[in-house]
């Protein structure tokens, strides 16, 4: 096609720089300047006529025009009248009806989207766009395919344990499990990388997370710093204004939680606020995640007669969006805190038609040693005895033949001629099976420090001290508060809040006398190279100590308790962390114990020590996590001869829980807490009754714990981590990695884009928008720039800079520009002459890429059935391109590509309009082409995915028959997927994205 000259009234043309105006009419001109009217914005444009940035619209016979009143024609012949075009057409649907249609009377909203439309209009842009286009649909392709991108998109180290559960429970539809590690093990990371990875299948698109109210923004910041989820915050404040806002606008049945994909929210809004209790219950999630979940206590039996708002408690209300979300998440490193009632609550919350009875939980859980012991055996690939043999056939009985029970015991009989490897895959195959049929290792997963390796030790410092007399003297006159003997400093500030103003002012603060500070300051003294991190239990102690240290001794600390909001929590814990010019201590009340990371910190004084054991593991948690690279050092300041002395010998030398971690520990609490607090209160330190109860306290956590170590914990333990499994998916990421980072695609794609990019020496780039950029905004491009990298140890050595993998919203972001812009649907390039000998001699090459569209929903995850969803054709005149191999073919373009040039619109439309009919021909035999690999492909991805899914429907049938905690909605969902997969690949096309045409040089 070429722009004919001169304009004339009535014309249509389209704007190369404004194409969303539609398509324009000239409406006046003169000897310099010409004026188009864009009727379907309104809008006109004036342009000098030897400068005008458009292009002539001219549709060809054969083509499909829509006029201005919406019919639809098929072009016959194209007449030319005063410069004007006249198509002779035909209704689309009757042949016999043709009219003479001015090209005035064509419709102004044309959109030129079709790569052939673009082509044969005028719409032709250089072939950098084209190849951008090629790359986007090959790497999107790969992506969508892949098995691990949600585990290789997130900013972590990959650890073994963390990523086998990942993969476990992602792949699940609607899972709903509780993840349990032990303090410190990355319970948050796991639920992110499950998280992005149902987000990346499909599995999930609208999540709420739900957490306790002060680590909103903890898990704000790193949804966002290591998974690159933007989660819109819900705080109490803004629930406040919206609320004031709907109020206002009359839109009270307006749920706005329906407005956003990603919620976070606090468990403590719905108790202030019980109407946005209501939008979370009517949110229609897909994924549930509630962290800290051992805070819902199940205390709905204690007010049966109660109020509604007794009845309505935390618990109650998690239990119904948990009930009316698809698949949920339960967070906590200490699930029986609240004994193991509550924790059969828990997995009520998950489960509650498989959890019904809280006696059959009892009498299962008192059954898991000797299914231990048998499950040891196994792996340990020990010779089973007879009984256990009996017991494990006994076990199998019901849910299998006798003849398969047989089969499976034969390579472990005392005569057997089976190999070791026979007996070793016999064993295994028994353990599964065994692990399968029994306990709640499908939805609870609990790693312990004990089972991994890689964590640092603890060292205990005791600091003994005198006591002070003002403390001495409150206990004397209450010798039965437990708070004033293990909190003296809270005690002496209540005392003082009741006495007069002229008493207050008279007395001394606690501060001034208390040994433990006189201690503190020395050790910050001759520690002043170190972070310390210092736990205390109430609020005013906190805030009293940080502020002597900072008035009185000059100290740098920061400050951290529950009646500071979100943002001072935020900036506290920033300063403590930051390098030059920080804070060397964070003291913090009972609220540091949860949630908040410390690990780049080796020492923690405990100021106070708490009753409940939990809360001591995490306190001590803080610093104890993975990433921790030192010794951890508990400094633990107590009054000689004291009731916080006391206290410390009993979580010392009953429950050994400084030093290590102590899993019975708050079992043997509750078994004893009344003797406890009695103990710890008689003053008779050193007596023979308190060793005995010492003693008495120690044999029964060493019971406890061998128990759970050969029982429930020993199952949960193999059932929670497989190393072979876990090194499999890092190989595979690792594999992924090392040949399909977005790198030299994002860089392409700068080029094309104007982007300018600068490499530093570590790798990293840096990236600002240029004066050449040719859109507004570049996707998650700042305006001030970004540094970014492609290295994933790099990322988590620099926090500062953004890791870029294929999720990364800029990743993400440019390839929906790419293809959902019209813009390199239609490429020409020119050639000079060549002497490669496939196309030698060609004027005329057509490169195509076509995809197969299949309408289906995400969540189908049809890309991971079609191994070939998109083809790319080289086609050359006079057919010669059938003898060609493809390969070769592409490989000669390959190389013919740095050679390539490109020519203006103007002259590229005419060059389209000159060779009309050969182009017209090599893509009709290119679709010929496209029709026929289309449909192999889908024949090919209809069988696997037949066999794929019915294998996993009978694994599934198979293991819900010896396990109920398989759903019945997984299994239906599944057989619904399949049904619906069938049918969209029945409905699959195929449809052209892009084409090149190259003509070779006069």
């Amino acid at each position: 096609m070429h722009n004919p000259s001169p304009f004339a009234i009535g014309q249509r043309w389209l704007s190369d720089t404004e194409p969303e105006l539609g398509l324009g009419i000239v409406s006046e001109q003169d000897h310099r300047t010409v004026t188009v009217s864009f009727r379907s914005c309104d809008q006109i444009r004036r342009y000098a006529k030897d400068q005008a940035p458009l292009n002539r619209i001219a549709f060809a016979s054969g083509d499909t025009i829509n006029t201005c009143t919406g019919e639809q024609f098929v072009v016959i012949e194209v007449i030319t009248v005063n410069d004007t075009l006249i198509y002779h057409s035909h209704a689309i649907d009757d042949k016999k009806d043709e009219i003479k249609l001015p090209e005035s009377l064509l419709s102004d909203t044309l959109v030129l989207s079709k790569p052939t439309e673009r082509l044969f209009t005028g719409q032709i842009d250089n072939a950098s766009w084209f190849f951008l286009r090629q790359q986007t649909i090959e790497h999107l392709s790969l992506i969508e395919r892949s098995e691990i991108l949600g585990l290789c998109s997130a900013r972590t180290d990959l650890i073994p344990h963390q990523l086998y559960i990942a993969s476990e429970v992602a792949k699940r539809y609607a899972p709903r499990v509780m993840l349990a590690d032990e303090v410190g093990l990355g319970k948050t990371i796991e639920a992110g990388l499950i998280l992005q990875q149902q987000l990346a299948n499909g599995l999930a698109s609208r999540v709420l997370i739900i957490v306790p109210e002060p680590l909103l923004h903890q898990w704000l910041v790193e949804m966002l710093r290591r998974f690159n989820l933007q989660f819109s915050l819900f705080s109490e404040e803004r629930c406040q204004e919206t609320m004031q806002a709907m109020i206002e606008n009359e839109e009270l049945d307006h749920n706005p939680l329906m407005d956003e994909q990603l919620v976070l929210t606090s468990v403590e809004l719905f108790q202030k606020q019980p109407e946005w209790f209501d939008f979370a219950l009517k949110g229609e999630w897909d994924l549930c995640i509630v962290d800290e979940a051992h805070h819902l206590r199940d205390d709905s039996e204690d007010h049966a007669e109660g109020t509604e708002s007794e009845k309505h408690n935390d618990y109650t209300r998690i239990k119904r969006i948990a009930d009316a979300s698809k698949g949920v998440l339960l967070l906590t490193a200490t699930p029986e805190q609240m004994g193991r009632k509550n924790h059969f609550a828990l997995l009520q919350l998950l489960d509650p038609n498989r959890f019904t009875n809280y006696a059959e939980y009892e009498d299962e859980h008192s059954r898991y040693g000797e299914l231990a012991d048998t499950i040891n055996a196994l792996i340990d690939g020990k010779p089973l005895s007879d009984e256990q043999q009996d017991r494990l056939q006994q076990i199998l009985a019901g849910r299998h033949s006798a003849e398969s029970i047989a089969e499976m015991f034969a390579p472990l009989a005392k005569n057997t001629k089976a190999n070791a490897s026979q007996k070793r895959q016999a064993q295994d195959q028994l353990v599964r099976m065994l692990l399968d049929q029994h306990g709640t290792g499908r939805i609870l997963f609990r790693n312990t420090r004990k089972s991994l390796s890689g964590f640092p030790e603890r060292a205990l410092n005791v600091i003994e001290l005198e006591q002070p007399e003002e403390y001495l003297a409150l206990q004397a006159a209450t010798p039965d508060s437990l708070d004033v003997h293990i909190k003296p400093e809270s005690a002496y500030i209540s005392a003082l809040a009741e006495r007069d103003d002229e008493e207050v002012d008279s007395a001394p603060q606690w501060t001034a006398f208390d040994a433990r500070v006189k201690w503190l300051i020395d050790f910050l003294k001759k520690n002043k190279d170190e972070k310390v991190l210092l736990i205390c239990a109430q609020d005013i102690t906190a805030i009293n100590l940080e502020r002597y240290l900072r008035v009185n001794e000059g100290v740098r600390g920061s400050v951290f308790h529950r009646h500071m909001n979100i943002i001072d929590r935020d900036r506290a814990a920033a300063y403590f962390a930051g390098n030059e010019q920080s804070a060397q201590i964070l003291v913090c009340s009972e609220i540091g114990s949860e949630g908040r990371n410390f690990q780049f910190c080796r020492h923690l004084v405990l100021f106070d020590l708490p009753m409940n054991p939990d809360l001591l593991e995490q306190r001590i948690g803080r610093l104890d996590r993975i990433g921790q690279k030192n010794t951890i050092q508990l400094h633990v300041p107590v009054f000689a001869n004291s009731a916080q002395s006391r206290l410390l010998r009993w979580y010392q030398e009953a429950l050994n829980a400084f030093e290590h971690v102590a899993p019975a520990a708050y079992r043997v609490y509750r078994h004893f807490e009344k003797e406890l607090t009695q103990a710890i209160l008689d003053p008779r330190s050193n007596s023979a009754d308190f060793d005995a109860f010492i003693a008495k306290a120690s044999a029964l956590n060493a019971e406890l714990n061998l128990e759970l170590e050969n029982g429930r914990d020993r199952l949960l333990e193999v059932n929670s981590f497989n190393s072979e499994i876990a090194q499999d998916a890092i190989a595979k990421i690792n594999a992924f990695e090392s040949t399909n980072t977005p790198e030299q695609y994002l860089k392409d794609s700068f080029d094309v884009f104007g982007i300018h990019h600068e490499q530093n020496s570590d790798g990293s780039y840096i990236l600002k928008a240029s004066e050449d950029m040719i859109v507004s905004e570049f996707p998650a491009l700042p305006d001030e720039g970004m540094t970014v990298t492609f290295d994933r140890a790099l990322s988590l050595h620099r926090e500062d800079i953004q890791f870029l993998t294929w999720q990364h919203p800029m990743v993400r972001g440019l390839m929906d520009i790419v293809l959902d812009s019209p813009q390199g649907g239609a490429a020409l390039s020119i050639f000079a002459d060549v002497q490669d000998p496939i196309l030698k001699g060609h004027e005329v090459i057509v490169e195509t890429i076509y995809r197969i569209v299949a309408p289906a929903p995400r969540q189908l995850q049809l890309p991971k059935f079609l191994e070939h969803n998109h083809f790319h054709f080289a086609m050359l005149k006079e057919k010669v391109d059938e003898r060609v191999d493809p390969q070769q073919l592409k490989a000669s373009l390959q190389a013919l590509k740095p050679k390539l040039k490109n020519i203006d619109r103007n002259n590229a439309a005419t060059l389209v309009t000159e060779y009309h009919n050969d182009i017209s021909e090599l893509l009709a035999r290119s679709q010929k082409l496209a029709e026929h690999q289309m449909k192999k492909s889908v024949e090919t991805a209809a069988t696997q995915m037949l066999q794929i899914q019915t294998a996993e429907i009978k694994r599934l049938v198979a293991l819900k028959k010896v396990n109920p905690n398989v759903r019945e909605s997984e299994l239906k969902f599944l057989k619904e997927q399949t049904l619906q997969l069938h049918q969209c690949l029945k409905q699959a096309s195929v449809e052209l994205v892009a084409l090149h045409v190259l003509l070779q040089a006069d």
